[in-house]
């Protein structure tokens, strides 16, 4: 085969033509079967087959240029001679084969299989010791290779030709994201709507409408500058924010050492929300947004609560925190030029089942919060509240919200066993600090400390859904399925997984504020001795606890970046692409020294939805998404590693250095180790596609 017959590396092996994997994939049927979607399909396959081809093409080119033979062009490979189309053309086969595994280049007398390059220097000693000569011999290593082989070229040469995939990868990298700021790009800004409870953002006192004004030495940046500098920043030192907070006009410099318990570092922070509702709102709104009177309509901004006008989301959830009891008359302002149109939406009572979780300790304390000055440390226990019993650990922030401005005495034990009483002065709470992230703790945010909560059944409120169906106390939820009205829960949807290591149980009851009404818990209950049970339940309302947001939706704040010139465009794009290079190199770096899961890789699967999803959401995010996946395609396949171009630059390296090439026993050797890792590794990142290994 040709020199890049692993050249695509896993991360794009089956990219190309990547809408025969969607068509396979039974979840999506439904989404592709409608005409609407036909064009993004088609820009997926189209895009991400054109990345591999400029891999190839820059092979090619480079290969002609030196004098060698190209035998073939192929997208995708022709196992068996099984091959989609073909033409002959000059003394090259151009054509797309039946395999869409990549792409390659055959080039005379090269060969990426360790055993058919071994056979052809066998066959090359034989000619030579035979005298039979080619008419042009040359002077190169293997005189006895055709002068238009690829061996035959000097190391120079074939340096060149190996390492031109690489380079028109980059080259392309940069023009996509040039054309992509030249139309405009829009970026995610960089608000902050809420943070996860216990999170690093959380503890250092982040909360709803901050913004983010500096990433260490970025200025002024946007979301995905916050999701790299975490991500490949230095866990143990911490990441440098500057943070403004417009309430109160203050900015402060913060040092927030990011989270791992997720897999990868995390500082717990929500994109930016803004007052308008999605503009596809075909499932309607959740709660009582979706029983407004009159109903709310997709694209509706909010202006005002009550005649009181609305800027920003952090002011509606202040507004809508005063009023959570009550109903709120909103001013929505409706797109036509129709003047602005007054809402009423009523309460949202909060959803329960009637189980009563087991508290866990402290899992974190807020920075300047109530509880941070009283001294609660993280471990300690709260087991009273003025001598009466905690209760239910979701609904104490609601309890300790009632006594805001008023001492309160907590009954704590310690992480020893020494039991305390502690005053502390609950605070009055406007933002929102709520569990949608698996396995966080709540947030009591009255005191500023985040509480594990067990999936344990501690108690279970009499004559509730969770008493009638048999629940009792001493049993544990280990998992949990949503089942829609009117729809079966899929086979496939084994629900969420509970346990003590990952207890979720605050995110289950934040997703049951979201659900329609008329949706069932399934639930897989474990008695004291170990048996286990499926148990169905509805859900229940409580008449003095609330839903803040009532379930409005709202589309992210967006600020658009569009070059001036097509100087500027070059210069944007190549700045785009160098980072998101230096960004495969990074996380490459941690990925080695087990600072990031393995488990956040993505294998074809993975790269359809993703480009899927940048497809749909417009043709500048696109292509910026092929930047990223060219970029990877250049550095991923320039690693060090045989069968890849980098492993034939090692080798080539080599043979500069010495002067004759590495015996053919340890290149054979070093390629099957090769082959090995890469086909190990696909087999990984199928695995995670197709959910046969756990992302956590």
């Amino acid at each position: 085969m040709g020199v890049c017959l692993m050249a695509t590396t896993w991360l794009v092996a089956t990219t190309w033509l990547v809408a025969t994997t969607w068509l396979v994939a039974t979840t999506w049927l439904e989404w592709i079967v409608q005409p609407a979607n036909w064009w993004v399909i088609l820009q997926v396959a189209l895009g991400l087959g054109f990345v591999i081809f400029v891999h190839e093409l820059g092979h090619f080119l480079v290969a002609k240029a030196c004098g060698v033979k190209c035998e073939k062009f192929f997208l995708g490979f022709d196992v068996g001679g099984l091959k989609l189309a073909s033409v002959k053309w000059g003394e090259t086969e151009y054509g797309i084969g039946a395999l869409p595994l990549g792409g390659y280049v055959k080039m005379l007398g090269q060969d990426d299989n360790p055993a058919a390059a071994a056979r052809e220097a066998e066959r090359a000693r034989g000619v030579l010791e035979s005298g039979d000569l080619p008419p042009e011999p040359t002077s190169g290593p293997h005189p006895a290779w055709d002068p238009r082989s690829y061996p035959a070229q000097s190391v120079p040469e074939r340096m060149a030709i190996i390492s031109a995939g690489v380079i028109m990868n980059v080259i392309f990298a940069i023009l996509m994201a040039s054309w992509a700021f030249g139309l405009g790009v829009r970026e995610l800004t960089c608000q902050v709507s809420g943070v996860r409870p216990g999170g690093a953002a959380w503890r250092a006192g982040l909360r709803t409408g901050d913004e983010i004004t500096a990433i260490g030495a970025v200025r002024n940046p946007i979301f995905s500058d916050l999701q790299k500098g975490v991500t490949l920043g230095d866990v143990s030192k911490g990441v440098e924010f500057t943070i403004h907070r417009p309430g109160d006009d203050s900015t402060r410099t913060l040092l927030l050492r990011p989270d791992t318990d997720l897999g990868v570092p995390t500082v717990g922070v929500t994109s930016p929300f803004s007052l308008t509702l999605p503009s596809d709102l075909k499932a309607g709104l959740p709660g009582a947004a979706g029983r407004a009177q009159p109903p709310l309509a997709a694209g509706d901004t909010i202006r005002a609560v009550d005649g009181r006008p609305i800027t920003t989301y952090a002011e509606l959830i202040a507004a809508l925190s005063a009023r959570s009891d009550q109903a709120v008359k909103i001013t929505v302002a409706r797109g036509g030029g129709s003047a602005p149109v007054e809402v009423e939406v009523l309460p949202q009572p909060l959803r329960t089942t009637g189980l009563v979780m087991t508290p866990l300790p402290v899992k974190a304390v807020q920075e300047d919060s109530p509880a941070a000055r009283a001294g609660i440390l993280p471990g300690d226990r709260l087991v009273a509240i003025d001598g009466d019993a905690v209760g239910d650990p979701l609904s104490l922030d609601d309890v300790l919200r009632r006594r805001a401005g008023k001492p309160v005495k907590l009954d704590v034990v310690r992480a020893g066993g020494e039991r305390l009483v502690v005053e502390v002065e609950p605070r009055a709470v406007d933002w929102l600090e709520e569990s949608r992230w698996p396995t966080s703790p709540v947030a009591i945010s009255a005191l500023g400390v985040a509480l594990g909560v067990d999936a344990l059944v501690a108690a279970v409120t009499p004559d509730s859904p969770a008493s009638r169906a048999g629940i009792m106390p001493g049993e544990r939820v280990v998992r949990v399925r949503f089942v829609m009205p009117d729809r079966a829960a899929e086979e496939a949807d084994r629900g969420l997984e509970l346990s003590a290591d990952a207890p979720s149980w605050p995110y289950v009851m934040a997703a049951l504020q979201q659900v329609d009404d008329g949706t069932t818990l399934e639930l897989v209950v474990e008695g004291r001795d170990g048996a286990r049970r499926d148990v169905a339940l509805g859900f229940s309302t409580e008449p003095d606890r609330f839903v803040v947001d009532r379930g409005l939706l709202f589309e992210p704040v967006y600020r658009m970046v569009r070059a001036g010139s097509i100087g500027e465009a070059l210069r944007l794009g190549f700045g785009r692409a160098i980072d998101d290079l230096s960004l495969v190199y990074k996380f490459l770096h941690k990925l080695f020294f087990n600072q990031i899961s393995p488990r956040l890789l993505g294998g074809p699967i993975e790269i359809a939805k993703q480009a899927g999803k940048s497809a749909e959401e417009g043709f500048s995010r696109f292509l910026l998404f092929l930047t990223m996946l060219s970029a990877n395609l250049a550095v991923v396949n320039f690693l060090p590693i045989p069968v890849l171009d980098g492993g034939h630059m090692v080798f080539l390296a080599y043979e500069w250095l010495r002067g004759k090439p590495p015996s053919e026993g340890v290149v054979a050797v070093l390629s099957y180790l090769g082959l090995a890792i890469i086909l190990t590794l696909m087999m990984f990142v199928f695995g995670l596609d197709l959910g046969l290994i756990p992302r956590r």
